[in-house]
């Protein structure tokens, strides 16, 4: 049977292996905040590739500057450099704000975490090995990242993990002081919007204590910044709200529009530990994914990504909360969750991509909703309708959706 006979998503489950589960559909293009399936049916995207695809799919502006970079050079390595790396990587020291830098290009935000953390250990040096993070974030799933990683139910069937990492409450203060007191921590490392544990914010008081903590005991402070990055929750980066300074910041999804591409930026003093040969990765910081990042950058600089994420993050936000069987919605800007009355969430995720949805259940009563930047009014409308007729739909066919 032939790719063709079986369809892409029969294919897709006879050839791929099922660490995604079975595909929910299969799209063959799209423009903007819209999908186009297989079948030709259009569906409204408020998962954005979960909050990669900030300027919409194949903006035009994106789409050119790929095509014409393949037609030049794709990749040499990086024992050269190119035209497009060097230009990006002073437009993120730009934006992050946070003094001169230095950046290491990967390919993920599983790597840029591996990066943050093999940086963070080179810098400590002797005796300070140790990483704290937050019960709840998630930095990725190679074994560095997820022993970082505060969601044990990811982590235990792969155990033993890398040694050297502590977990503790967001929220809890005094936990990290006394981990932090023990003196042999390299690096806190914190994910200010908790996306993948319910789109949950980590108390603003706790992000300031880790500043001052960490300052205090010569211990480096890693912002992760993979999901909140680049003007999705109303800032150029979460962090810039409460006026910190970390050490080192990591980066992907909107970087590029959906080419992969990671990135860590570390101050300039930090990043000097790195020599060469202590880290590496084949195709990061090459040409075409720089030409696709150089893009996306400037038109979302051009766009002010920040204000249409505050702008259309209050009107999403309003409306979803006026849904029948909504309590609340939480995050900031175009990163929020809708928390349900009822443990539904997965019939409701079903039940949109009927209606021409597609929204991200996240554990049993939360929908994730991350749109692209450019959404319109009118496709938010659109969509908050589809929502509420899918949250109606899990409430009446309750088996008929999981």
């Amino acid at each position: 049977m032939s790719v063709t006979e079986s369809g892409l998503v029969g294919a897709a489950q006879r050839y791929l292996m099922n660490n995604y589960g079975p595909p929910l559909a299969a799209f063959v293009s799209g423009s903007g905040s819209v999908l186009v399936e297989d079948s030709g049916r259009e569906v409204l995207d408020f998962l954005a590739g979960i909050a990669v695809c900030s300027l919409g799919h194949c903006h035009p502006t994106v789409t050119a500057a790929i095509s014409e970079q393949a037609g030049k050079l794709i990749h040499t390595s990086n024992f050269f450099a190119n035209e497009h790396g060097p230009e990006v990587a002073r437009r993120l020291e730009d934006l992050l704000g946070i003094g001169e830098g230095r950046v290491f290009f990967g390919n993920s935000g599983a790597e840029a975490n591996e990066a943050a953390i093999k940086l963070a250990r080179r810098f400590a040096g002797e005796g300070r090995r140790r990483i704290v993070a937050l019960e709840g974030g998630f930095h990725g799933r190679t074994f560095g990242a997820l022993s970082a990683t505060g969601q044990f139910a990811k982590q235990i069937p792969f155990e033993p993990l890398v040694p050297g990492f502590a977990h503790v409450r967001p929220g809890d203060i005094g936990a990290l002081e006394a981990e932090l007191t023990r003196g042999d921590v390299a690096a806190v490392m914190i994910e200010m919007l908790q996306g993948e544990a319910g789109v949950v914010p980590v108390p603003d008081e706790f992000v300031l204590a880790a500043r001052e903590l960490t300052t205090g005991n010569g211990t480096l402070l890693i912002l992760d910044e993979v999901q909140t990055g680049f003007g999705r929750t109303g800032e150029w980066f979460a962090f810039q709200r409460l006026g910190i300074v970390p050490d080192m910041v990591t980066l992907a999804k909107a970087i590029a529009s959906g080419f992969p591409v990671g990135a860590l930026f570390a101050r300039a003093e930090v990043a000097s530990a790195f020599q060469p040969g202590d880290h590496g990765t084949t195709y990061g910081g090459q040409a075409l994914a720089m030409a696709a990042a150089r893009a996306t950058i400037q038109t979302l600089v051009e766009l002010d990504a920040p204000g249409l994420a505050r702008t259309k993050g209050e009107l999403l936000a309003k409306a979803v909360e006026r849904l029948p069987g909504v309590t609340g919605v939480r995050g900031r800007g175009l990163l929020l969750g809708a928390m349900l009355e009822r443990p539904i969430a997965k019939a409701v995720q079903t039940y949109a991509l009927e209606e021409g949805l597609i929204v991200n259940a996240i554990g049993d009563s939360v929908v994730r909703l991350a749109p692209p930047l450019v959404v319109t009014e009118e496709e938010i409308t659109a969509a908050v309708q589809r929502l509420g007729r899918a949250l109606h739909r899990a409430e009446v066919e309750p088996g008929e959706g999981k």
